[in-house]
């Protein structure tokens, strides 16, 4: 029921693009408009009275005018105007079908109504619920992912980064195959996308996942969480280079917030002066020194908005549990082929059942919160639903101050608070 509920947000999301109105019952002492639906023209008709030829009766009011279709006497009619009327998008109508005359009856206008119930002639209750809703799924996102992060930073422990990531994918892979076949969609997509660009999108995020990984391993949970966030400015350079998309001062000024709060919670040494490597670290010496794992979180940030572009650029066409399984099939591949030409794995036969656990959460956790991401996206509007999304950086320095005793430091609270803010701040702007 958890992904037939997605699977039905989705198909509502693309009915949403058709149009659906309700048509007004009174217009100038008429009696109540009846219309017929099934690719007929819409007229009123006099109470009583046989429905008038398209040739002799005058048009009422409002005059609805659809592509493909003609008058026909012999067409039953659909119940009156006060009932909703909704064209569905096998019904043949598309956004430009249906026009309303009249534009001095403003009456007409607030009488339409979309699909979902999320629009402005939406009840008031509904559009709340829903955006409640969503944000609630962002949230649990958000912590899912965090929930996830810190159980990285324990496999870390034990296991190489590429091997947590090997089995975080197969994990999802499995998780996607099954969650397709519950929703009722092709694991491996519709044959009209190209396939190509599935695998694009599963080969940037399987590498811009291993060096998040690496950086949650290597460096306090918070800051690295925090250097990764950084990657929406990314995703406006991205999508401005490769899909023409416009890149405003306001998306320039938040790429350099975003590059200075990088900077205050990666604190190089050519900026700031040499300290303890264990500050804020709750007495952790890291293998590497700090600016490895942050240039390795700006690079996951990078490649990552390299996906979303992916992602912009097949649409709406895949579901999103399709794109799930596709991360999960190309991220097993590339992370076995890694791990077996440069790392030591640690032999499956030697796990203990805590070490057993760890690796399952990291994959349960990871799938749960993407699955909550998705459908909080579709419910919540983009401004808050950005800002329940960067509570994942709140999460991550409350893991880490309370798991692994990392105290942060003054400069990357406030480096976090920047790009928090910043990511926040411009998606409530756009929105």
């Amino acid at each position: 029921m958890f992904f037939r509920h997605f699977s039905t947000s989705m198909e509502r999301e693309e009915r949403e693009e058709q149009p659906a109105s309700d048509y007004a019952s009174s217009h100038g002492g008429q009696s109540p408009v009846r219309h017929q639906h099934d690719g007929h023209e819409l007229e009123p008709f006099q109470s009583g009275s046989k429905p008038a030829q398209p040739d002799t009766q005058p048009p009422g009011p409002i005059t609805l005018k659809a592509n493909r279709l003609a008058s026909s006497p012999s067409s039953p009619a659909v119940p009156a105007a006060s009932d909703t009327f909704a064209a569905h998008a096998d019904d043949g109508y598309d956004s430009d079908s249906i026009e309303i005359e009249d534009a001095a009856d403003e009456e007409a206008n607030s009488l339409q109504r979309p699909l979902l119930g999320g629009g402005a002639g939406a009840p008031e209750s509904t559009r709340g619920r829903k955006e409640v809703l969503g944000l609630a799924y962002m949230a649990l996102s958000a912590l899912g992912f965090s929930v996830m992060s810190v159980f990285v930073k324990i496999a870390g422990n034990t296991f190489p980064s590429t091997q947590v990531v090997f089995v975080r994918s197969v994990i999802q892979l499995i998780c996607g195959v099954i969650g397709c076949l519950i929703v009722g969609v092709e694991p491996w997509g519709p044959p009209a996308v190209n396939k190509r660009l599935l695998l694009a999108r599963g080969a940037a995020g399987a590498i811009g996942l291993g060096f998040y990984f690496f950086t949650l391993i290597n460096m306090p949970l918070g800051d690295g969480t925090t250097i990764f966030f950084i990657g929406p400015a990314f995703t406006a350079i991205a999508a401005f280079l490769f899909l023409g998309e416009p890149f405003t001062v306001l998306d320039a000024f938040a790429s350099v917030c975003c590059l200075a709060g990088v900077a205050l919670v990666s604190r190089p040494e050519f900026i700031f002066s040499a300290r303890d490597p264990t500050e804020g670290t709750g007495g952790i010496v890291y293998k590497y020194p700090r600016y490895i794992p942050s240039l390795s979180a700006v690079f996951a940030a990078l490649v990552l908005s390299v996906a979303y572009c992916l992602v912009r650029i097949i649409g709406n066409r895949v579901h999103f549990m399709v794109h799930v399984t596709y991360f999960g099939l190309v991220s097993t591949g590339l992370s076995f082929v890694l791990l077996v030409a440069f790392e030591s794995p640690v032999p499956v036969m030697s796990w203990t059942l805590e070490q057993w656990g760890i690796m399952l959460s990291v994959g349960i956790a990871a799938f749960a919160a993407q699955c909550f991401l998705n459908a909080g996206l579709q419910l919540a509007n983009a401004g808050p639903a950005t800002l329940m999304r960067n509570l994942d950086i709140v999460f991550a320095f409350l893991f880490g101050l309370w798991l692994f005793h990392e105290v942060p430091h003054s400069t990357s609270v406030i480096g976090a608070v920047l790009i928090g803010t910043t990511t926040a701040g411009v998606a409530f702007i756009k929105w």
